[in-house]
Order: structure tokens, then C-alpha cells, then sequence
């Protein structure tokens, strides 16, 4: 597959990523095992293991973490080190219009307080208006881009009328938006919330400028041939793994503070707000995708245009508790 662009200007995230893909272990019934990949910051699946949901049945889902993002668990499903794939709304787009042979088989309920503009406590930037000229950063065809950019719609701006800043992986973002190198960053929970209480503010949540923020999963196609069962189960754990979740937030809380390092009176604040169960993938969820792919490839973020209505699978949706 050819890569376009994006993918191939983050080479070393790529590569980073297919080096922490955990090898999967031999198995006489490789179909019972379905390997998935998250990211911890924010990734529902990521605690499956500590609740104890990583087994139903005879089928287990390996949880494979990574740190280098949507691009490199889209390099990682489309090599074949993993069979599905958690990520935003933006990820099953740039996958797809990088040639991926992947569907959407799940998603979450919208999550519109879990991702945010944030600025300084002190900033003098109280509305979406005074972003003009601004120095904002956010991560590249990620869902950070589009809240940015729904946001900048909103005041009648555009991407190019704002200084767009992309910092290197690990950067402390909440350190730069202080010293006041950047005015405002997009933060998705559990940071954005650890950001709140160290005295950023929020200047504008992902809902308040229409961006539901829902969590995706993505399967290979190989995978949803091969492992259709093993699917079907990955949604109805899933399912149930939010529902567990929503009645044990404080124990939920502790899990994903252990994960991520952060004090759990933080994480709790998370978890009060966090998706509480599965949405039915249906035709409704298309024009949003699709005006995200229409606004990248207008920006050349992507290379091509696409039309996303053939990467959402609707065969899981009875899977859901």
C-alpha cells in the first residue's frame, strides 16, 4: 500500500509503533484471539485487563498499548500486527484514505466534555473570536484538528486566519501554553482534566462547537473475515466493559490513574463524564465523517478524496448488550 503524505512524513511514529506491537502468542486457535490496539490516555479497551474483561469465553482480547498515536495504529492494522484498532472520529478517515483495508465496527456514545481548547488561567483570550492570529496547537488529522477547526468555523475563521504549532511527541503542552510560546492547545481527558487542575481553563468544549468525540474501533477486513466471532464478542465486552465502568467509577478511576500516573481525584472527575455505553453504527454517523474528510483533503491533510459511507460495517450492531 502506497502511504500518502501524513503517513509517511511520521516514518519514525510508524516505526516506533510497529516496534511496541506485542508479538501475539501461539495459539492452535489463532481465531480465538483478537489483538487490539489503544492508547491509554484516553482508549476505552486500555483497561480491559485490570477489570478482568480481557476473556469471554473461549476468546481472549489481547490489549496492545501504544504511544504513537492514530498514526501508528494505522500502520500497525494495515501491517497486520493488530486485528482492531480504538481511535477518534479522524482516524478512520486518514486510514481510509490511506488505502487501509479496515470498517468501523463500533463506536462509543458521544463524548463531547472529554476534549476541549484550553488556554492559560490567565489568558486574556475569552472567545472563539480572539483566536484570530492566535498560536494554537494540536496534533495533525488527529480529532485535535477538527475541533480547531469546527471551532474556528463557529467564529467565521478559518485554519489559515491562526498559527498552527505541532510539538514533538511528549512535549509537557500545559509548561509551553504558560510560558506563553503557544496561546491555546487542544487536550483530550485524562489530561485535559489534569490540565483544569493544575489552572488551565477551558476555553470551548468538543460539543460546543458540534464535535461529538466518539471513540471508534476500526477492524481489519482480514480480521472480520477470519475472526467474525471473536469480533462480535470484542463489541458485546465492550459494551459491557462502559456500563462496568459508569457503576464503578471510583474503582474504574483507579485503574486508569495507575495507567497514566495521574492522582485519582483527577481520573474521577473523568470518569463522571466519560461514555457510558455503545452507539448502533448507522447511516446518521456518515455526513460528520464525511465533512471531516472533505476538510482535510481541502487543507491536504489527505491526498485524495473519499467518500467514507463504505468503511462503516453495520453487521456488529446486534452484538451490543
Amino acid at each position: 500500500m502506497r502511504l500518502p503524505r501524513l503517513l509517511s512524513s511520521a516514518t519514525a511514529a510508524v516505526v516506533l509503533a510497529l516496534s511496541l506491537s506485542l508479538p501475539v502468542p501461539a495459539s492452535a486457535d489463532d481465531a480465538k484471539t483478537l489483538r487490539v490496539g489503544t492508547i491509554n490516555l484516553f482508549g476505552v479497551a486500555s483497561t480491559f485487563e485490570q477489570a478482568g474483561h480481557d476473556k469471554a469465553g473461549d476468546i481472549t482480547f489481547q490489549i496492545i498499548p501504544f504511544t504513537s498515536g492514530v498514526v501508528g495504529l494505522i500502520a500497525a492494522i494495515n501491517a497486520g500486527e493488530i486485528d482492531v484498532a480504538e481511535m477518534g472520529e479522524v482516524g478512520p478517515v486518514v486510514a481510509q484514505s490511506a488505502d487501509v483495508e479496515a470498517q468501523i465496527i463500533a463506536a462509543t456514545e458521544p463524548w463531547r466534555i472529554g476534549e476541549a481548547l484550553v488556554v492559560a488561567g490567565d489568558s486574556p483570550i475569552r472567545t472563539l473570536e480572539d483566536l484570530k492570529g492566535k498560536k494554537i496547537s494540536y496534533a495533525r488529522a488527529t480529532n485535535g484538528q477538527w475541533v480547531v477547526n469546527k471551532a474556528l468555523q463557529k467564529a467565521g475563521l478559518d485554519i489559515t486566519d491562526v498559527e498552527s504549532v505541532f510539538l514533538p511527541a511528549g512535549t509537557n503542552t500545559l509548561s509551553v501554553l504558560e510560558a506563553g510560546q503557544i496561546d491555546v492547545a487542544v487536550a483530550i481527558d485524562a489530561t485535559l482534566s489534569a490540565y483544569e487542575a493544575q489552572g488551565a481553563r477551558r476555553l470551548v468544549n468538543a460539543g460546543d462547537v458540534d464535535v461529538d468525540n466518539a471513540l471508534f474501533f476500526i477492524a481489519s477486513n482480514k480480521a472480520i473475515t477470519e475472526k467474525k466471532d471473536a469480533i462480535g464478542a470484542f463489541v458485546n465486552q465492550l459494551g459491557k466493559h462502559l456500563a462496568w465502568a459508569s457503576e464503578n467509577q471510583e474503582k474504574h478511576a483507579g485503574f486508569v490513574a495507575e495507567l497514566l500516573g495521574i492522582e485519582p481525584e483527577v481520573t474521577l472527575s473523568v470518569e463522571r463524564n466519560r461514555p457510558k455505553k455503545l452507539q448502533e453504527i448507522r447511516p446518521e454517523l456518515i455526513p460528520s465523517n464525511q465533512a471531516i474528510a472533505d476538510e482535510l483533503f481541502r487543507q491536504k491533510v489527505i491526498e485524495k478524496e473519499i467518500r467514507v459511507d463504505s468503511s462503516f460495517n453495520y453487521e456488529f450492531n446486534k452484538y451490543i448488550p
